[in-house]
């Protein structure tokens, strides 16, 4: 993946609102707020690896701390549930990549970062959502996002259950690349995560 792929980050944005909109869901769920945080560093911290211009790291940072803003639609029971979800309560989950990319395309200087937000849960098989895109018609900040974002929720302590080590984080990975990851971006990362941990087994 390119680095010219990626548009350049936008001038102005609106940072009153996109402060209402994180605060807002990130005060509700403390998991969410960490999970925002980490997600932002690993998406800024892949993209100086792959040699972004500094104003790209800056947007795939920004990208990685709004990218569950949708989730303030999410019901609290199901937002905090501990354990399982009901496949109707996972549909109703799903809707937070679209809530998010509805929300924040009410922001001005945001249109760069809507349809990223949107598709940052398409699978690189065509079998994601909301749109069921495949390949490279998933934008290059959505698939970059869709690693991060499982990296961190691997690596994550929750209340239903313990987080998996690097080492099997990293199979797990490498065995979704093709699948669910862009498999040249899924390299990428791996190479990034045993150098940003210090990590060589």
């Amino acid at each position: 993946m390119s680095n010219k792929q990626a548009p350049l980050l936008i001038d102005q944005v609106n940072m009153d609102a996109i402060d209402h909109y994180c605060n807002k869901i990130y005060f509700r769920d403390e998991y969410t707020a960490r999970h925002a945080e980490h997600v932002a560093e690993l998406m800024a911290g892949l993209a100086a690896y792959l040699d972004f211009a500094p104003e790209q790291i800056n947007l795939a940072y920004m990208v990685g701390l709004m990218h569950d803003v949708g989730k303030i639609n999410t019901p609290e029971h199901i937002l905090n549930k501990p354990g399982r979800l009901t496949d109707e309560e996972l549909a109703v989950m799903k809707q937070h990549a679209q809530d998010g990319a509805e929300l924040l395309g009410t922001i001005a200087g945001m249109e760069p970062i809507v349809e990223i937000i949107r598709h940052h849960h398409e699978r690189w098989d065509g079998k994601g959502y909301p749109k069921g895109l495949k390949q490279e018609d998933i934008p290059p900040y959505s698939r970059m996002l869709s690693l991060c974002d499982a990296f961190d929720a691997m690596t994550s302590l929750r209340c239903y259950r313990s987080p998996i080590c690097l080492k099997a984080c990293l199979i797990e990975v490498t065995s979704c690349a093709g699948v669910q990851f862009d498999p040249e971006l899924c390299r990428q990362f791996t190479e990034f995560i045993r150098e940003h941990f210090g990590f060589y087994e």
